[in-house]
């Protein structure tokens, strides 16, 4: 996978994050999602197959819905929602109507109208995809103008749905037939961070996201929630209990998996019954609430008992086998005397020792012991892992005895960055990972608006592959400040603005104005950011980088009235330089304002304490030119 590969995708999901908006927002049309360079429906992530089959469907005047013993809400919302849009007159009903254009929906296991309507306009139905994938297809059904949403289950159902808004092109739907479905069976994000969780609003928006997007999966797991870590045996009340009644409710209807992550690990006996059932407790009163799928992190403990009792259970060797042991017999009671009996997912864990693909003590006897239906999550060869291929997927999963191996990607998480944002590409993954793992989930930043490019880009992978389009220049600019994931190599900073500022240099050096230009319109577009940026439909995306949006305005003037400044001194006009450096200078101090929040490991709030970073090692740099050539 190229970098240029990833970045297309980027910048084709920055189309759909400026189109798709917030919360309870009317469907996007076909119009605001197109620019395909290759002129294919612009449908995110592409399908596994789609052809254009000519002519279209309108959706004005009465359009039936039909749904065929489907009863789904969300699936039946998004299409009243997105005819009604398109200025049709949706109505549910139970039989065809015999007038109009109609629209069959339903699962493979249902069968009826649309799975007969599925073979008849495409040739096949969605008998035998794997799970969330579906069929849909836009023609003439029985003398009727048709849709049909046939899926291989609900949710495939549900993500038919999703494609069907994607491709409203007005009042009306291209003819077409797809068949469709996912690469990884685990697709989606792990809050997994230190440091300030996201809002609670900020979670409901990335299950309307996710569910648009086609990503099936959230692991609630913010390092900084005492009652996930240091207080874990304590049960929620209050309005921590209503907020995730909300949270698994929202996640429900948007099919996103809500997978509970508890982390004992701190200070938990594993031998000690209390303590599991402490921990059943705790699932049992999120299960209570629709929750179906459950995790037990164990990352970033230290190797160590905490009781007796597991200290006489299991004696301490020369290497780190005896913890293994412990963990997995806790892990295995989990899985065994809770999960089985309620058939729910099968548990996930991430163990102590989750990165590096070699083989060691402790992988290979918490390997062989963990019941083999656990899955595992593993962050690659490192912590931050610059790039995963198969070869490594293939050791480690030798390393870990396992079959069920996911990857948690700490990408593009900025806990360890705070004051810089990550809008990078996804690179470096190799495009067949899925034949060796299910799946991804990405730990995204803090900034939970700010992280859906990267989100998105992960839908796409997970799914299929990526295409080219354009997005709004505002939103190429504050990603391209803000590409330096420090964890690449080689690092990269702010590439299209450093090419800039050297075409600028070379064109000085060479006593022309070529290359000049590029770097002041780049310029003066990163003034505009505080302002274009909250015109944006995805409002939270805006809000997030919006201290960095600001620093990089700022900069901007810098570079400006130092741009003023060389000018100046080209034209011996020292007062002139002395005025516009002093300028420049000025606006390079405000840069240095604390705007972001934070918050400390006892879970204290420090508002406004850290200093957010763009464009290093290029604003920088050319402040540090400029200054040495003033000084001469």
């Amino acid at each position: 996978m190229s970098n240029q590969h990833r970045i297309t995708c980027c910048r084709a999901f920055l189309v759909a994050l400026v189109t798709l908006g917030p919360v309870g927002a009317a469907p996007a049309v076909h119009s605001d999602l197109t620019g395909c360079d290759d002129g294919l429906l612009a449908v995110w992530p592409i399908p596994q197959e789609i052809t254009s089959t000519g002519g279209q469907v309108s959706l004005k005047g009465a359009v039936t819905i039909v749904p065929n013993n489907f009863t789904d809400s969300a699936t039946i919302y998004t299409v009243t929602e997105l005819v009604d849009a398109a200025g049709g007159n949706a109505v549910v009903a139970s039989k065809p109507s015999g007038k109009g254009t109609h629209i069959f929906i339903g699962t493979e296991a249902a069968a009826g109208v649309p799975v007969a309507a599925a073979k008849a306009l495409t040739g096949n139905s969605a008998t035998g995809l794997d799970a969330d994938g579906y069929v849909l297809a836009v023609g003439t059904y029985e003398k009727l103008p048709s849709i049909v949403l046939n899926g291989i289950d609900t949710r495939g159902t549900f993500y038919a749905a999703q494609t069907l808004r994607q491709l409203v092109d007005g009042d009306r739907i291209p003819s077409v037939k797809v068949r469709d479905w996912p690469l990884m069976s685990i697709r989606g994000s792990i809050e997994g961070f230190y440091g300030v969780p996201w809002s609670h609003e900020a979670r409901l928006d990335q299950f309307v996201f996710y569910g648009k997007h086609k990503m099936n999966t959230y692991v609630y797991t913010p390092k900084d929630d005492s009652l996930l870590r240091s207080e874990w045996r304590t049960l929620y009340s209050g309005d921590e209990l209503t907020d995730l009644e909300e949270l698994v409710d929202t996640a429900n209807a948007n099919h996103v998996d809500f997978t509970y992550a508890l982390s004992p690990g701190l200070d938990i006996c594993y031998s000690s019954d209390d303590d599991f059932n402490a921990t059943v407790a705790k699932f049992s009163q999120l299960r209570d609430y629709g929750v179906s799928s459950f995790y037990v992190a164990l990352d970033d403990i230290s190797l160590v008992f905490h009781c007796d009792a597991d200290t006489a259970k299991w004696p301490k060797t020369d290497n780190d086998e005896w913890i293994a042991d412990a963990q997995a017999y806790y892990l295995n009671r989990v899985q065994t005397e809770f999960i089985l009996p309620n058939n729910l997912e099968n548990l996930m864990t991430v163990p102590t020792n989750y990165a590096g693909s070699g083989t060691t003590p402790y992988k290979t006897e918490f390997g062989t012991k963990l019941n083999k239906d656990i899955r595992v999550q593993w962050t690659g060869e490192g912590v931050f892992s610059d790039n995963i291929t198969v070869d490594s997927i293939l050791t480690a999963d030798a390393s870990y005895i396992t079959d069920n191996l996911f990857i948690w990607d700490n990408f593009p998480v900025n806990d360890a960055n705070r004051d810089s944002l990550f809008l990078n590409p996804l690179t470096k993954r190799a495009t067949d990972l899925y034949k060796n793992l299910i799946g991804f989930t990405s730990n995204p930043m803090q900034q939970a608006y700010a992280s859906m490019p990267a989100l998105a880009n992960y839908a796409d992978y997970t799914w299929n592959g990526p295409s080219n389009t354009t997005v709004h220049n505002a939103i190429l600019a504050i990603v391209d400040l803000n590409i330096n994931w420090p964890y690449q190599s080689p690092q990269v900073y702010a590439p299209e603005l450093s090419a800039d500022i050297a075409a600028f240099w070379a064109a000085r050096k060479a006593g022309t104005s070529d290359g000049i230009k590029a770097l002041t319109d780049r310029l003066a577009l990163i003034k505009t950011l505080p302002d274009v940026l909250p015109t944006m439909a995805m409002k939270g995306f805006a809000a997030d980088v919006a201290p960095w949006a600001t620093v990089a305005m700022q900069w901007a003037n810098a570079c400006q009235h130092l741009i003023a400044m060389l000018e100046a001194l080209d034209s011996k006009d020292q007062t002139t330089a002395d005025n516009e450096f002093s300028c420049a200078n000025e606006c390079v101090n405000k840069t240095k304002a604390k705007t972001v929040d934070d918050r400390n490991s006892s879970g204290v709030d420090l508002p406004k304490s850290i200093v957010p970073i763009t464009g290093n090692g290029a604003f920088d740099k050319f402040l540090a030119n400029a200054t040495a050539i003033y000084n001469v």
